[in-house]
């Protein structure tokens, strides 16, 4: 295996998207003093987190671990102003709950011309982790507008629908 990317206490723990709707990319950014790593992954992965963080903070609640309050929902920070310590692209994610901490564990591998395997281990609090379900909602819905046929994205040049033919 690679690099390993360590963050026990994680302060910076965010959800972002560049680009015009219909060309974006999406990348979460984790760090703590000083260094920190985007992680770049698709629209649909950055949504399938925010299910399972929403799922993990509900199985918590229903064990009584912690409340069910939601956070209000923040628009994400400005990303970090100094370059990341790594570009990372994830291949999987788990998440999970350890020790009264949120746990955030991906195999990445590194971009560029030599695309080095790793891995990355997150700690954070879990309201961080709510925090982040939240931004993650947020961006994912600030793109193109759905169809509500056939669910397909709608751009500001039109849309052919497949459900109206």
């Amino acid at each position: 295996m690679g690099n390993r990317y360590e963050f026990d206490e994680a302060t910076f723990l965010s959800a972002f998207a560049v680009g015009e709707p219909g060309k974006r990319t999406f990348f979460v950014a984790v760090g703590k003093k000083g260094q920190w790593v985007r992680l770049w992954l698709e629209k649909q992965d950055l949504q399938a987190l925010a299910i399972a963080i929403r799922r993990l903070l509900f199985n918590l609640s229903q064990n009584h671990v912690v409340s069910s309050q939601r956070a209000e929902v923040e628009p994400p920070p400005d990303a970090p102003s100094k370059l990341p310590t790594a570009e990372l692209e994830i291949h999987e994610m788990t998440l999970g709950y350890d020790d009264g901490k949120a746990v955030l564990e991906a195999s990445v591998h590194q971009l560029g011309p030599q695309k080095t395997q790793g891995e990355l281990h997150c700690r954070a609090t879990l309201a961080q982790l709510r925090q982040l379900g939240n931004q993650a909602d947020s961006v994912c819905a600030a793109g193109r507008p759905i169809c509500p046929l056939c669910g397909g994205p709608i751009d500001p040049t039109g849309h052919d629908c497949p459900a109206k033919n």
